[in-house]
C-alpha cells in the first residue's frame, strides 16, 4: 500500500512538473505575402526570431506564397489560421462575402514607388507601354490602375504584362516590363543596378490615405480561437515596437530573411522606421480603411453596393484586446497618429 502511494506521488509530481509549453504549445499556420520577404515584410519573422510568439506558447509555421492575392486565397480554402495581404484583396474579398475578418497591418501606410523606364517623364507616357502586374486584382496592378487615373488612363491604353514579385526588378533591368511597383528596397537594388531608371510617382502621393496591408483570418477560426488570435497580434504588435528601437538587430534578421545586401536592408530600414510604415497601435483607422474602399470602388474594383463596411471588414476586438496585453496605446509621436 506504501509503495503504491510513493509512485502515485511521484507519478503526480511529475505532471505538476510538466514544462507549461509541452502542454499549451498551439501551433498556429501563418501565410506570408513575398517570397523572399522585402524589409516591410519583416514583423511576423522578426516575431519569431525574438520569441514572441513563444512568450505567447504559439508555435509559428511560416508558408509562403508569390502574393498577398495567393494568400488570401490560402486563408479562404483553409489551412492557414493567419494571413498577410495587401489590402486591395482583403477588402474584394470582403465584398464577396468569403468569410475572411482583417485583424491588424504589418504595413498601414504605403512605402511603394512605381519605378519606370528612363525615358517615361509623365503619367501620360504610359500609354501603350508594358505594365508589369501579378493578375488583376492584386496589389501592383490596383496600384498601377490608381497611377493610370491620375492622368486619365485606364487599363485599357496599355499592355498588361504578368510578373512574378521576384521577377519585377529582372524584368525593368532586361526591359520585359516598362513599369513596375517596387517596394523601397527593390527599388534602391534596381537603381543601382540601372540609373536611368526613373521613379515615376511615390504611390504615398496620389494615396495618402490608402491602407497598404492587413492581417487578416477565417471568421470561424476567429470565432473558435479568439484568445489565440489576440496573442497572435499581440506578438506582433510587439515585434512592430521592437523594430523602431533596435536598427542593428532588425537589420540583421531582414538581411537573414530577404536574402539581399545589408547596407541596402539598413537604408530602407531608415526609409520605412523615418516614415513609421509599421504600426505600432491598431494601424487600421477607420478614416484611412474607408478612404480605400471608396478608392477602389472609384477604381472599379470593386462595385458600389458591394463594398463592405468598416465592421464588416474587421475585427476591432481582436486588436484591441491585444492592444491592451502589449500594454496599450502609444502616443507622443507623429508617426503614431
Amino acid at each position: 500500500m506504501k509503495k503504491a502511494l510513493l509512485i502515485l506521488l511521484l507519478v503526480t509530481t511529475s505532471i505538476w512538473h510538466t514544462p507549461g509549453d509541452a502542454q499549451t504549445k498551439r501551433k498556429v499556420v501563418f501565410g506570408v505575402p513575398v517570397t523572399p520577404p522585402n524589409v516591410v515584410h519583416i514583423p511576423p519573422y522578426v516575431a519569431k526570431e525574438l520569441g514572441f510568439f513563444t512568450e505567447n506558447n504559439i508555435e509559428v509555421e511560416f508558408v509562403t506564397f508569390e502574393g498577398g492575392t495567393q494568400t488570401l486565397r490560402g486563408s479562404v480554402a483553409g489551412g492557414l489560421d493567419i494571413t498577410g495581404t495587401s489590402s486591395d484583396p482583403a477588402i474584394i474579398a470582403a465584398a464577396k462575402g468569403a468569410g475572411t475578418k482583417v485583424l491588424g497591418s504589418y504595413s498601414h501606410r504605403l512605402s511603394q514607388s512605381m519605378l519606370v523606364q528612363g525615358d517615361i517623364k509623365s503619367c501620360k507616357d504610359l500609354k501603350d507601354r508594358k505594365i508589369g502586374i501579378q493578375e488583376v486584382g492584386a496589389f501592383n496592378e490596383v496600384m498601377s490602375r490608381a497611377v493610370l487615373a491620375t492622368c486619365g488612363l485606364t487599363q485599357k491604353d496599355v499592355q498588361y504584362i504578368p510578373v512574378s514579385t521576384k521577377g519585377r526588378v529582372p524584368g525593368l533591368l532586361t526591359n520585359q516590363i516598362d513599369t513596375a511597383i517596387l517596394h523601397v528596397d527593390q527599388a534602391i537594388v534596381a537603381k543601382k543596378k540601372k540609373p536611368e531608371l526613373n521613379i515615376l510617382v511615390n504611390l504615398w502621393e496620389p494615396l495618402p490615405k490608402w491602407l497598404y496591408a492587413a492581417y487578416i483570418a477565417p471568421e470561424k477560426e476567429i470565432a473558435n480561437n479568439r484568445q489565440l488570435y489576440i496573442d497572435i497580434i499581440a506578438a506582433l504588435i510587439k515585434a512592430n515596437r521592437y523594430i523602431y528601437n533596435n536598427k542593428a538587430r532588425v537589420v540583421e534578421i531582414a538581411t537573414k530573411y530577404t536574402q539581399q545586401d545589408s547596407d541596402a536592408v539598413a537604408q530602407t530600414y531608415d526609409i520605412l522606421a523615418n516614415a513609421g510604415a509599421w504600426p505600432v497601435n491598431d494601424g487600421l483607422p477607420k478614416d484611412m480603411v474607408e478612404w480605400t474602399i471608396n478608392k477602389q470602388v472609384e477604381l472599379g474594383t470593386i462595385k458600389n453596393e458591394d463594398k463592405p463596411s468598416y465592421e464588416k471588414l474587421i475585427d476591432v476586438s481582436i486588436v484591441q484586446a491585444a492592444l491592451t496585453k502589449a500594454g496599450g496605446r502609444l502616443k507622443g509621436d507623429k508617426r503614431w497618429d
